[in-house]
């Protein structure tokens, strides 16, 4: 579908812009604010850095942040045009919003955290490229979207009954702002994406179809696996033995490496042993694990190795997923809760 879906995006007409990641970072429209270690609920231990978003997305019921990662992840050099970026994902909650007439789907904050003490960010929606009526456009992309993980131009989302979905990064487009509705608007030759400025296509998906039918709750890049790998993990909030999995990268493309079957296996597979587990992350043999047990309570981050025993670590509540910044020798996560909503930066020697 690779290619399918690249062509449906090059055929849009100039009323659907193409920029480029780096004109999305130059264009940001929202403030977030620095947040100190006391500030960030739940006393995660080694606060290097925190920040919470502008008052209307703190708030706000019908958007839930879930996934992170990062340009440390998706640039050789952990940078965009000098910047370094966060991308956050945002899912939309329908029934939350009055008066919804569409399931909007997924939205990503696109953050520079170059100046810890001026965080700004802007949204851009995720879109499906389809052909309707023999034109170009976009439909929702309705995924609980719980992690991210950025691999050179592709970003990839869980779908959680299904696999993974890919996005472009180099295919991002400029849509208008002013009607609340997604694709093209026949009466005025305009496409739109419920007022975001900017959407990110799909390009393809790995559907899952071996017999273990394991659930894609969240996904992190492992760069101390050779080759590097992402992670994919699964939410079991009755049990411990929700599994891990470890998903090969082809260096040379930054897709999932494959047989000469097509098909992508996992190179191995792990019980996590904790429960309601939200996030993996890996360091060597080291694995972080964020979990939100007890539900409603405050988090906790287990720190572990296979065959160990894990240590349990404070952790900010209502927790999300997690992502390793090698170049800043950080852990990010983030939580979810209204309107205690924060983004966090924990040393890796306070945890490690």
């Amino acid at each position: 579908a690779w290619a399918v879906r690249r062509a449906i995006v090059d055929a849009l007409p100039a009323a659907a812009r193409r920029v480029t990641l780096a004109d999305v970072a130059a264009d940001l429209n929202r403030a977030a604010t620095r947040a100190t270690a006391a500030q960030v609920p739940g006393s995660p231990p080694g606060v290097r850095s925190a920040f919470t978003w502008q008052a209307g997305d703190r708030d706000v019921a019908y958007w839930i942040p879930q996934g992170v990662t990062g340009s440390f992840d998706g640039a050789p050099d952990g940078l965009v045009a000098g910047r370094r970026l966060l991308l956050v994902s945002w899912y939309h909650d329908r029934a939350a919003e009055p008066g919804a007439t569409a399931d909007k789907g997924v939205r990503i904050a696109i953050v520079d955290v170059t100046d810890p003490a001026a965080v700004r960010y802007r949204f851009a929606l995720l879109v499906d490229p389809v052909v309707r009526d023999g034109r170009s456009d976009f439909a929702p992309v309705t995924v609980h979207s719980g992690g991210l993980a950025w691999v050179g131009d592709h970003l990839y989302v869980p779908d959680t009954s299904r696999g993974l979905r890919v996005f472009d990064l180099t295919r991002i487009v400029a849509v208008d702002t002013t009607v609340d509705a997604l694709g093209y608007d026949p009466a005025t030759g305009a496409y739109h994406a419920h007022g975001y400025r900017y959407v990110i296509p799909q390009v393809d998906s790995y559907d899952d179809a071996g017999g273990c039918s394991p659930r894609f709750s969240y996904v992190a890049v492992d760069r101390g696996a050779s080759p590097p790998a992402l992670l994919t993990g699964e939410y079991d909030a009755t049990s411990i033995d929700g599994r891990l999995y470890r998903w090969p990268l082809d260096p040379a493309t930054g897709r999932l490496a494959l047989t000469d079957r097509g098909r992508a296996i996992a190179s191995g597979a792990w019980f996590l042993g904790q429960t309601h587990v939200q996030g993996a992350a890996a360091r060597g043999p080291v694995t972080w694990l964020s979990s939100s047990a007890p539900a409603g309570g405050g988090g906790a981050l287990y720190r572990t190795s296979v065959g160990q025993r894990s240590t349990t670590l404070p952790w900010i509540d209502a927790p999300e997923d997690l992502a390793f910044d090698g170049p800043a020798d950080v852990l990010w996560s983030l939580t979810e809760a209204a309107p205690a909503r924060y983004v966090v930066a924990v040393a890796r020697t306070a945890i490690d």
